[in-house]
């Protein structure tokens, strides 16, 4: 039997639809004020943490478990701790993206966390995905009309990094984290297959 998903919503204000769908039978666990986005969806929630500051209230009606705002871990990071401990390894987080730069970096360092836990993890917003690769990885990515591929060191440097299906090809290239030498590529074919030799790849796909 196929894995469970954990959908993990985050407080991203974005109003679109995300443009990765929840999937049907996922664990839905809700981040504070993400509860607006899994509401919005139409989707009834597992559990809802947080401290509630930006929810604005305790949501007693549902499972819940509130914590102090005075914390080291965000809310989003306390929703993948949880998903961790109930045995998730395939995580989604939702609502990712479109708000204040810093919670945006956080939930970047979030997803690096979950992929050192040995989780297959994205962040998903309504025009962008990320994901993390690590050494010895290959990747295919299905092509996306109006959309971008861009690759990023996540480590000081990655080598042996390779794409193909690409209008950009690279064959066993290196990137560094100081020089952003694979942004905005596009898949030309049916998807593209993406390398990463060593160090910690991020992979963003961006709608125009």
């Amino acid at each position: 039997m196929k894995e469970q998903i954990c959908a993990i919503f985050a407080g991203g204000p974005e109003a679109g639809e995300p443009c990765m769908p929840v999937p049907a039978g996922a664990y839905i666990l809700c981040a504070d004020s993400g509860l607006h986005l899994a509401e919005r969806l139409s989707l009834a929630p597992d559990l809802v943490l947080g401290d509630f500051d930006s929810l604005g209230g305790v949501p007693e009606n549902l499972p819940h478990i509130t914590v102090p705002v005075e914390k080291d871990d965000t809310d989003t990071m306390l929703a993948a701790r949880i998903a961790l401990e109930k045995g998730f390894r395939d995580i989604r987080i939702y609502g990712a993206f479109g708000g204040r730069l810093d919670h945006t970096v956080a939930n970047l360092q979030t997803l690096e966390f979950l992929r050192d836990a040995g989780v297959d993890a994205v962040l998903v917003g309504t025009g962008n995905l990320a994901f993390l690769m690590q050494s010895g990885e290959t990747r295919r990515i299905p092509r996306r009309e109006g959309w971008t591929l861009s690759l990023f060191a996540w480590s000081p440097e990655c080598t042996g990094v390779s794409a193909a299906g690409v209008f950009y090809p690279l064959e066993n290239g290196t990137l560094t984290r100081s020089f952003p030498l694979g942004v905005s590529n596009r898949v030309t074919a049916e998807e593209a297959v993406v390398t990463c030799g060593s160090g910690t790849l991020l992979v963003i796909c961006s709608r125009l």
